[in-house]
């Protein structure tokens, strides 16, 4: 941090008319306090000065001197104590002189000799030693009280899960060798690697090989444990602890610089990923202004508060100690834990909170590739250029997209590690803040050359070589505005790996910082319209209170949810769900019962609308039951009114709903039942009822207002005939003479029978068994023919006889039937055959649907001369509906589900 720089004014040699030598000077200054040795940071004594003996507007001048005659900075605070004591602040720097100081004050007395009137009379001295290594534990005395600035942060209570499912994991993949690294004591791996998360964990060696310098006594253990203090990259470790082992009596140490590769354990604590869960928890986000003391060093801030509606003392909610508050955080209004977005743990932390640009003069050439790298410097932003930049004017800029927050006149520094890498000329590389908290510098010639302002210089880096790295850099600066401002990494040349970026408050040992950010969970009773204040105290190192403390009076405070979790958790009686006691839902839980209902629901019959969930005897002495039947068992009632409820009981067991409409299943695929208007409506893959009447079936259709029946391909079906029997004959019928010139068998010897057909009907079988006896020389085979003739002609002239038939039609294929082979000579074959007299394409039925008319069956042989007989018995004949098709289709028979009567989806 920046000296304030004293001035030498040599008090010691000034003439006075009286030398003070007590020790706290009552008769003049009157020391009211004075510390026993000075300390880091700033140290005070008080005096209040003889109200007798000192002119009143008097002169007072005051110096101290260190050990080396050198003057110390002081200066007079602007407070005054209780007992109207004065405050004199004493500066202690790392790199002020221990020994003893000397504080001299001069000042005016009266009743002096006239030449020692309105003139310095009066000099006190006094000495007291100086340690800047121990730790301020002076009074805390704020010129102006810090500023509390409070908001509320409502977010879920999150969970921790660890990657390996283990916290604290151990580590002992490869080997490691011990060495000294820039005199550091640092480990290096093979054949493993190591992570960020591994500082500050401990690694073992428990038999090191070949360790060297040889002891010259025999130690009492071998074995060498350090805490890590930094990893350097994923082969390379720097460790706190050197490695010295004791002799048997503790009396003699040795310290080895170097051992082989040898066996370790390596336990750490692992970096959590973090789960939300359910429970919302309420946090206050507090910023503290103005924390800077005159006096005294804030070792630790206690948090209280205290809700308006509850009468009591202030509750603390949070006692932290003081460190470095982080500037560049992802987002301090997360509820998650404050992530640096210095700190390059993946390529995600680069990708969200850096972007890469490259100048050159006012235009702009191809972006840098940012690449997270763990190789040669852990966890680092490697910028790589992707544009020649070995011009004056051509820079790569890399801008943090997020700002952080700095105070007026407060000092802060960078931190970070670097490596440079040589492209063409020696690497450089510049850090810039840009925004409203920091001036820049008009005549720096990156602020005129490119088209955006790059803000206050703060410093820069320089290789001289092919690659240098940078451990622990620091750049101090001061903020000139209370404001924001942007982190920018100006690449001027070469490549460049930026590590573990940290941007803090700049403070020596025993000096507070001007600014810290706490999160602490508030503990609130979740009330409407709740406030809540808070007030700050401040303590130094030994644990004593300032006097000044800092106060946030009502804040409105939402707070979070009420959860509870754990496997025994237990709610005893009943609880309320709603801003009164009249309406909302009620969960009660008597013995033997246990229910849920609407508040102000009394039952079935009670006539009001509500709901309940029971299970046992629910509501005991309930008038409004259904039916005047206690309510016991299980079950769900919603009701409305008399015509709009559901009531399902199991004791009774009853499902009863009443309702206007209704729609249960799904319209896509179509598998529903629903009603509206006084219409009912059923679709499933292989059933539907329509609206309209209309009823499809796997296997049949009907038709809506009709009597006739579809199949699934659209066929006609009798409602009374779904396939009949028209004809059956047992008799046998004989044919020995198949040698006429025709070869015909005549239907009187085969089967003729009359029948109607009926509408819808369009196709016969036949079935019948036969017995063919070939007595001829050669083989041959047997046809048969089906004919249909109608009766239903117009009138015959004559005086005799009734209508006749008409010309017969065929009803079987053209050419006859055949049995589909030959019966060989002189052989008999017997058998059975089942024939569709008409095809699917044959559509002659149609003509004689309600006519009454004679089918007949022939047989004859397309053999020349044949020979023997043929035996046929056993004659069926059956109407089919599988031939004949009908005008229209399906989908104009069934229009879609959104056009059926209602116009709506139930």
């Amino acid at each position: 941090m920046k000296r304030k720089q004293p001035v030498y004014k040599g008090l010691q040699f000034k003439p006075v008319w009286f030398e003070d030598t007590s020790l706290t000077s009552p008769e003049y200054l009157q020391i009211t306090e004075f510390p026993t040795r000075l300390t880091a940071g700033k140290n005070l004594f008080k005096l209040r000065g003889h109200p007798a003996n000192l002119r009143i507007d008097g002169l007072v001048n005051l110096e101290i001197l260190d050990y080396n005659g050198n003057p110390i900075f002081h200066e007079i605070v602007d407070y005054l104590d209780d007992d109207k004591s004065r405050v004199v602040s004493i500066y202690i720097y790392e790199d002020t002189p221990a020994g003893d100081c000397t504080i001299t004050i001069l000042t005016e007395a009266v009743n002096v000799p006239a030449n020692w009137i309105d003139r310095y009379n009066v000099r006190w001295t006094r000495s007291v030693p100086v340690n800047p290594t121990i730790s301020n534990s002076s009074e805390i005395i704020f010129e102006t009280e810090p500023t509390l600035v409070i908001n509320e942060q409502i977010g879920p209570h999150l969970d921790r899960v660890y990657a390996s499912g283990v916290q604290f994991p151990t580590y002992n993949t490869g080997t490691v060798r011990y060495f000294l690294y820039n005199r550091t004591p640092a480990i290096e791996i093979t054949g493993g690697k190591f992570s960020g998360d591994m500082v500050n964990g401990t690694i073992t060696i428990p038999i090191p090989v070949n360790a060297t310098p040889t002891p010259n006594f025999p130690p009492v253990t071998t074995q060498y444990a350090s805490t890590i203090k930094k990893v350097l990259s994923d082969s390379l470790i720097l460790l706190d602890t050197d490695y010295t082992v004791y002799s048997n009596k503790s009396l003699s140490t040795h310290t080895f610089n170097l051992f082989d590769n040898s066996s370790y354990s390596l336990s750490y604590e692992q970096t959590p990923n973090y789960v939300a869960t359910q429970n919302s928890e309420s946090y206050a986000l507090v910023e503290i202004l103005g924390l800077e003391p005159a006096t005294g060093d804030v070792s630790r801030i206690k948090m209280f508060m205290n809700n308006k509606g509850t009468v009591g003392e202030w509750e603390q909610i949070n006692d932290i100690e003081l460190t470095e508050t982080e500037i560049f955080v992802n987002n301090t209004a997360s509820l998650y834990p404050d992530q640096s977005i210095g700190l390059f743990t993946s390529q995600s932390i680069i990708d969200s909170y850096w972007n890469g640009i490259t100048y050159i003069g006012k235009t702009t050439g191809a972006a840098p590739t940012l690449t997270w790298d763990t190789a040669s410097l852990n966890n680092s932003m490697y910028i790589q250029n992707n544009t020649d930049i070995s011009a004056k004017n051509a820079v790569t800029v890399v801008k943090s997209t997020i700002g952080g927050t700095f105070i007026e006149n407060s000092e802060y520094k960078i931190v970070f590690d670097a490596l440079g890498i040589r492209t063409d000329v020696d690497p450089k590389i510049a850090i810039y803040l840009s925004g409203s908290a920091f001036s820049y510098d008009s005549t720096d010639y990156f602020n005129q050359e490119f088209p955006i302002i790059l803000g206050k210089r703060v410093g820069d880096l320089l290789v001289k070589s092919n690659n240098r790295r940078f451990d622990d850099i620091k750049f101090s600066f001061t903020a000139a505005n209370t404001g924001t401002a942007e982190l920018i990494l100006v690449v001027e040349s070469g490549d460049w790996k930026i590590s573990d970026i940290r941007t803090t408050s700049d403070n020596d040992t025993g000096y507070t910082p001007n600014y810290t950010r706490i999160k602490t969970l508030v503990p609130t009773a979740h009330k409407f319209n709740n406030q809540i204040s808070f007030k700050s105290e401040y303590y130094n190192i030994k644990g004593e209170r300032s006097k000044q403390i800092s106060y946030y009076y009502n804040k409105d405070w939402e707070g979070g949810n009420r959860y509870i979790d754990g496997n025994y958790s237990m709610l005893t009686g009943s609880l309320y769900v709603a801003d009164s006691l009249n309406s909302g839902v009620a969960i009660s839980g008597y013995p033997n019962s246990g229910f849920i209902r609407s508040l102000g629901y009394e039952g079935f019959n009670a006539g009001f609308p509500g709901f309940l969930l029971w299970s046992g005897s629910a509501m005991p002495g309930s008038a409004g039951t259904k039916g005047g039947v206690p309510y016991s068992g299980v079950g769900l009632e919603l009701y409305a009114n008399t015509n709009n409820y559901f009531r399902y009981a199991t004791n009774p067991s009853e499902l009863d709903v009443r309702t206007q409409t209704f729609f249960l299943g799904s319209t896509s695929p179509a598998n529903f039942i629903s009603g509206s208007n006084g219409k009912l409506q059923i679709s499933s893959s292989a059933f539907i009822l329509t609206a309209e009447g209309s009823v499809t079936a796997s296997s049949f259709i009907a038709r809506s207002g009709s009597l006739v029946l579809f199949d699934t391909n659209n066929k006609y079906a009798d409602a009374f005939n779904i396939g009949r029997i028209i004809y059956f004959d047992q008799t046998e019928s004989s044919i020995s003479d198949l040698s006429t010139t025709t070869n015909v068998a005549t239907a009187t010897n085969m089967s003729m029978f009359q029948t109607f057909i009926l509408p819808g009907e369009t196709a016969i079988g036949v079935s019948f068994t036969y017995k063919h006896v070939n007595s001829d020389s050669i083989a041959n085979s047997i046809r048969y023919d089906a004919y249909i003739q109608s009766a239903s002609l117009g009138p015959i002239t004559g005086t005799s006889g009734y209508g006749a038939f008409s010309a017969p039609e065929a009803i079987s294929p053209a050419g006859g039937l055949d049995i589909g082979y030959g019966v060989s000579a002189g052989e008999t074959r017997t058998g059975a055959h089942t024939f569709n007299l008409i095809i699917s394409t044959n559509t002659i039925l149609t003509k004689f649907w309600g006519k009454y008319v004679q089918i007949y069956f022939t047989a004859h042989s397309p053999s020349a001369t044949p020979a023997g007989t043929l035996h046929l018995k056993n004659f069926v004949y059956k109407s089919s509906r599988i031939l004949a098709s009908i005008t229209g289709s399906y989908d104009e028979q069934f229009p879609p589900f959104e056009s059926w009567p209602g116009g709506e989806i139930f």
